[in-house]
């Protein structure tokens, strides 16, 4: 317990990431995931971005595919997204692994995404690994206490992308609630952007909901 609350106060300590830029951002997201056959699902997903340190909407993503369970533990998919900042446009096909456990009252998700970023009007495409580790405690019937990190890899080097190995990273600490048919996850995010000028560290408001 000691070492989860040493955690939770890394992540909500902006003292952390030294001499880095703070801005604050909401970020909204709507995920739903429906069975299409047997082992087969199609997952879409749409999110809003906003800077509210610039009072502008700093990007919205959409995202669909097909998910193949290959056990209770195991599971791939084939992803594609749709990602626009101002008049910047992104499009990525992904690959996705996941897997995942439960014991007790806990559960433990590692999810990896092998994505290739295609930016209209760079000449460079760029490849990115991204693997995110999740993990939730059920409080009560109704209550989950969730905490996860993803940091993102660049297998590529491009001017536009950074240039950088570890191109971001991002922390969440967070409730989920669930209902009968949908689930509301809502908590605090810190993502780390390592810059050559100046580091960026963006404290965001996360609300997602899962249908």
């Amino acid at each position: 317990m000691k070492s989860l609350l040493f955690v939770i106060s890394l992540l909500l300590s902006s003292n952390v990431f030294a001499k880095s830029k703070d801005e604050q951002r909401i970020w909204l997201g709507i995920f739903a995931k429906k069975n299409l056959a047997t082992h087969y699902d199609f997952w879409a997903e749409a999110q809003l971005r906003h800077d509210e340190t610039n009072q502008t909407m700093n990007q919205t993503l959409n995202r669909f595919g097909i998910l193949k369970s290959l056990d209770e533990n195991h599971e791939i998919g084939f992803l594609f997204a749709y990602v626009q900042a101002g008049l910047i446009k992104e499009y990525r096909p992904t690959i996705q692994y996941v897997y995942k456990t439960k014991w007790n009252l806990n559960s433990f998700t590692v999810r990896n995404r092998l994505e290739a970023r295609d930016i209209e009007n760079e000449e460079a495409d760029s490849i990115r690994f991204r693997s995110l580790l999740r993990y939730a405690h059920i409080l009560n019937d109704k209550y989950e206490f969730v905490l996860w990190d993803e940091p993102f890899v660049n297998l590529t080097h491009e001017t536009w992308s950074g240039d950088r190995f570890v191109e971001r990273n991002r922390a969440f600490v967070g409730l989920r609630r669930n209902f009968n048919k949908a689930n509301i996850e809502v908590g605090y995010m810190n993502q780390y952007i390592p810059r050559k000028a100046q580091n960026v560290s963006e404290h965001v408001l996360v609300l997602y909901l899962f249908l």
